[in-house]
C-alpha cells in the first residue's frame, strides 16, 4: 500500500479493499474452470471499518491533504 492512512479504520478498510481486489482473478479463474463460486465473505473485526464500508459511519476529515498521499 502506498497510501498514508489517518486512522486504523481507514488502514483496515484499505486492506480489505486490496484483499478483495486480489481475490477477483482467482474467483474468475475458478469459475472459468467450471467451479461456481459462492459470494466471497470479507471479514474484519474493526467495527468502524465495517461502518464506513456500509456507509453507516461518516468519516471526518480535518484537512484535504490527509485524503491521499502517494509516494
Amino acid at each position: 500500500m502506498k497510501e498514508v492512512m489517518s486512522s486504523a479504520a481507514e488502514a483496515e478498510l484499505a486492506g480489505l479493499f486490496h484483499n478483495g481486489k486480489d481475490a477477483c482473478p482467482m474467483r474468475i479463474a475458478a469459475e472459468e474452470m467450471g467451479h461456481p463460486q459462492p459470494p466471497t465473505p470479507i471479514v474484519t473485526d474493526n467495527s468502524t471499518a465495517v461502518g464506513i464500508a456500509n456507509d453507516d459511519v461518516k468519516q471526518k476529515r480535518s484537512s484535504p491533504h490527509e485524503t491521499n498521499i502517494s509516494a
